[in-house]
């Protein structure tokens, strides 16, 4: 493999969602060091863990009470409580990646005879001199090539239909392989365990080799090198992930005087929020959910700053809330002390609950529902269905009598 210019990639894979839809970001994020959060952390020790057992052919339950440091799997006699860049290996962590392991072992049984990979790292200068990464899985059966990522995370939920992280990471691995003319479809695929999708955790697209070669030619190389000159900015979803939300977005500037002005639209003549039209409406949202972005990364800096002593007029540390938990040998004392009014009466578990169970996913398919909670209103990408509110169609023509 030829060396890399880099560790990560300026114009990778994970990111390709948002310099595609804003090539300013590349440059605009120069300098900005957007440290790794708990959540992003968490997610690499997941990682860690799933190539560890897929690699080792060890089920993750096993390995529970050990910690994942850095690249590798502590012992038991390596815990220690609180250690920096150390992350437990809890019965939540290793449910999550036995889905993620055991699809890949139910699916690529055979994985085994050089036919798959794990964690694949790929660079391709042949596409483009930024074009490398690492694939969580891949797998060519016949004329078929598989390409899984696992996402730990649980409150974004990502899709997989024209996902251009995964996109990229089958072109990647294909140039790598070589093997575009021995491959006529690649299946996308996510696992996501902990995050709830109407199609469940395990989701998957297919693509033609030929619709992969247009996508890449067409859209993905001009827009990495679109990416390492344009000046042209976009907000949206993507700016979640983006260094460059805690500088001065000159993007974020503009969203915050367009705002302004549908603002004093909605205050002229006391018209209030139905003074907008449908457009200003979206467009509101819109800007909205982008400053909740943006006021993240503020308070992230402002925490930070009050934390090392300085002044941030009118905000404070203080204790973060908290439930009270017992003590170690709290239940012993408490039964000795209260017997049975110690413990709680038994409760049903609920289905997600019993969907963990042999056979529980069988009994809640036939006993679970959903009840009906009302309306709400997402954005147009969310993976929930739309309801149809088409006023038309609640009525029926009516035909005027001769």
């Amino acid at each position: 493999m030829p060396e890399l210019p880099q560790a990560h990639s300026p114009l990778g894979a994970s990111s390709a969602e948002r310099w595609m839809a804003c090539p300013a970001s590349v440059s605009l994020s120069a300098g900005h060091q957007d440290e790794e959060s708990d959540h992003a952390a968490l997610g690499t020790a997941a990682h860690t863990l799933a190539a560890y057992c897929l690699t080792k052919d060890v089920e993750p339950w096993r390995l529970i009470g050990q910690y994942v440091a850095e690249d590798k799997i502590d012992g038991a006699e390596d815990k220690i409580d609180g250690a920096e860049g150390k992350h437990l290996i809890d019965k939540e962590m290793a449910d999550a990646v036995s889905e993620y392991v055991a699809f890949i072992g139910a699916e690529f049984p055979d994985r085994n005879q050089g036919n798959s990979w794990v964690e694949r790292k790929f660079h391709c200068p042949s596409i483009h001199k930024y074009f490398y990464g690492t694939s969580d899985f891949t797998a060519i059966v016949g004329r078929k090539a598989t390409v899984v990522d696992y996402k730990h995370g649980a409150g974004i939920v990502v899709d997989a239909v024209e996902n251009p992280q995964l996109m990229y990471y089958a072109a990647g691995v294909l140039e790598d392989l070589n093997a575009w003319d021995s491959v006529d479809e690649i299946e996308l695929v996510i696992v996501q365990p902990r995050a709830f999708h109407y199609d469940g955790p395990i989701r998957s697209w297919t693509i033609s080799t030929a619709e992969l070669v247009a996508w890449l030619e067409d859209k993905l190389v001009p827009a990495m090198d679109r990416a390492l000159v344009s000046r042209d900015t976009k907000s949206g979803e993507h700016c979640r992930f983006c260094p460059a939300r805690f500088g001065a977005c000159p993007q974020i500037v503009s969203d915050v005087d367009e705002m302004e002005e549908l603002m004093k639209t909605i205050g002229k003549d006391g018209g209030g929020a139905p003074k907008l039209t449908g457009e200003q409406l979206a467009r509101f949202l819109d800007l909205g959910e982008v400053f909740k972005i943006v006021r993240t990364a503020a308070l992230k800096t402002a925490t930070v700053r009050v934390q090392n002593g300085h002044k941030v007029p009118g905000w404070k540390l203080s204790k973060a809330r908290s439930n009270r938990e017992f003590k170690e040998g709290a239940e012993a004392a408490a039964k000795k002390e209260f017997g049975d009014d110690a413990y709680s009466q038994p409760k049903l578990k609920s289905p997600a609950e019993f969907d963990k169970l042999p056979k529980g996913k069988d009994f809640t398919a036939r006993w679970a529902f959903k009840p009906d909670a009302g309306e709400t209103l997402v954005p147009e990408d969310d993976a929930r269905p739309a309801v149809n509110k088409d006023v038309k169609s609640m009525f029926k023509p009516i035909k005027k009598s001769k």
